[in-house]
């Protein structure tokens, strides 16, 4: 399902914002490679804007490509794991998703972006694991730079950071770096390392994080890493509806829409043709009164709906 050309020039102009004219340009052509195939209406507009947008990057004097740096869109989502160095980022992109990255007890052991993908309630969401960010960053120190242009480009944003082992409370430098440089991308928290911190260091630590989402979680254990994954997928902003055919059971293997979709989206989603054709449709779930609920096409779906759809005869 495409969206809407107006909030996708919004989320380009954001991801855009403030940038150098090699990371300006490297973000537009991804940005043009999300694009629904349309070369007229509103989304050839918006494709002729984006054009004209990369060919004044790349005239830029300076302007130069870092295109190993950069990590493309899979599955469903992306979502970067950043944080300081060493803060065990790669072992939680191993843990999530078996993808395996060097990881070791010394700083900047990822020297370039690494991906691997979780699946997540059935739904393929991609992890970057991105090197270490320092202070001054986003001044260029530590390719800083091309760390936040990657940041730019993503749904969401993890902040790795080790719980400290005695409960104190270092300035968050990473965090106010990047929400300062992208500061509409949805974030959360993990403290990582929780086996190496005794309780009462954890409970300060929640403690000093309250009203945050976050969660605590050891890769050496396994303890904590569900709830890693529920957080990750509350990032993501998506939903999980499930389609029922007429007369048989929900199907087991979900769709997955942005939050807020509704069942116009939903029968767009299964089938390009069919929005033209869509009748009302029977909802069971979270956004019915009660099961087998008739609705209209705006009717808006939440998370575990299951909806069959009536098509009309062309």
């Amino acid at each position: 399902m495409p969206i809407p050309h107006q909030e996708m020039r919004r989320i380009i102009k954001r991801r855009i914002r403030g940038l150098e004219p090699r990371d300006r340009a490297r973000v537009l052509r991804a940005a043009l490679a999300e694009l629904p195939g349309y070369y007229s209406g509103p989304y050839g507009e918006l494709r002729r804007w984006i054009e004209a947008e990369i060919a004044e990057a790349t005239t830029r004097r300076g302007a130069q490509h870092h295109d190993a740096y950069f990590i493309a869109r899979q599955g469903v989502a992306q979502v970067a794991l950043v944080g300081p160095p060493n803060a065990g980022k790669s072992s939680l992109l191993h843990a999530l998703t078996g993808r395996a990255v060097p990881v070791g007890d010394y700083p900047f052991t990822t020297v370039r972006p690494a991906e691997g993908m979780a699946v997540l309630h059935g739904a393929p969401v991609q992890l970057l694991d991105l090197p270490g960010l320092i202070a001054g960053g986003d001044e260029g120190r530590g390719d800083g730079r091309a760390v936040l242009a990657q940041i730019r480009v993503t749904d969401g944003v993890l902040f790795v950071e080790p719980v400290p082992a005695e409960g104190g409370a270092p300035r968050d430098v990473v965090r106010e770096m990047v929400r300062a440089a992208v500061p509409d991308l949805p974030w959360a928290l993990v403290g990582t390392k929780a086996d190496l911190a005794n309780v009462s260091a954890i409970l300060a630590w929640q403690e000093r994080e309250a009203g945050v989402a976050q969660v605590v979680c050891s890769t050496a254990t396994g303890e904590g890493l569900d709830n890693v994954r529920q957080l990750i997928w509350a990032l993501t902003g998506l939903m999980r509806v499930y389609p029922k055919p007429p007369g048989r059971p929900p199907a087991t293997e979900p769709v997955v829409l942005p939050a807020g979709s509704t069942v116009r989206d939903f029968g767009r989603a299964m089938h390009r043709d069919w929005e033209s054709r869509l009748g009302p449709a029977r909802v069971t779930g979270p956004s019915a009164r009660f099961a087998g609920q008739t609705v209209g096409h705006a009717h808006r779906l939440q998370d575990g709906d299951v909806v069959e759809l009536t098509i009309k005869r062309g």
